[in-house]
């Protein structure tokens, strides 16, 4: 699943490798090596995420655990590394029974982290962000479409989320609802819940209520 990107913003993607809730944590303390991460066998996505202040560049992965039954689902792993010289250190670890898609920055520099997953009959769709020194997430939904971004004309991202509407036996966008989320600099804010044929008129609550 690619999402759809409505207005450019002018920028760069970091690298990304595909290959084919849940439990959040600080956890600075554990080291690896890139060249570690690129030949484990249990590797499912790799990517570049650059950053502010002394973090600088960070290395984020996917891998998979086993289960230890086969009547258990596997466990995807998100770990976020900080390059320190040839070591990287462990800033962050997410888990979850869902299948990672896809994952990458949403700009070159500074911007947030997005990544989509799927379990059940769902997308789930989850952002994080680089605030005040530490990955934080600021965004978790679920949706039966893709999402689309749509930017205003300082670059800040509005996420947007449609609820589809099932017709002659199939989800379609036509009349269905948006759920609109616009990047503040520390959260995601709710600005409205417009029909689908209005999203892109929701740049604000103002614009979204008129």
């Amino acid at each position: 699943m690619k999402p759809f990107i409505t207005t450019a913003a002018g920028f760069c993607f970091g690298l990304i490798l595909l290959v084919p809730a849940t439990a959040v944590a600080q956890e600075p303390d554990k080291t690896a090596t890139s060249a570690h991460l690129f030949r484990r066998e249990n590797l499912l996505a790799l990517a570049r995420w650059r950053v502010t202040a002394k973090e600088g560049h960070l290395l984020c992965e996917v891998s998979e655990e086993t289960a230890a039954s086969a009547a258990n689902s596997p466990t995807r792993i998100l770990t976020i590394f900080r390059e320190d010289g040839t070591k990287l250190v462990k800033v962050f670890k997410f888990e979850t029974p869902d299948s990672i898609l896809n994952m990458y920055p949403l700009g070159d520099y500074n911007g947030r982290f997005f990544t989509s997953w799927v379990g059940g009959s769902a997308y789930h769709l989850r952002v994080w962000a680089f605030v005040d020194g530490q990955v934080k997430q600021v965004l978790d939904e679920g949706s039966k479409l893709p999402p689309e971004f749509l930017y205003d004309n300082k670059g800040q991202e509005s996420v947007l989320i449609t609820d589809p509407a099932m017709e002659n036996g199939k989800w379609t966008a036509t009349n269905g609802t948006t759920t609109v989320f616009k990047w503040t600099g520390q959260v995601y804010e709710k600005i409205g819940v417009v029909p689908w044929t209005k999203r892109l008129q929701c740049l604000s609550k103002e614009s979204c209520a008129s």
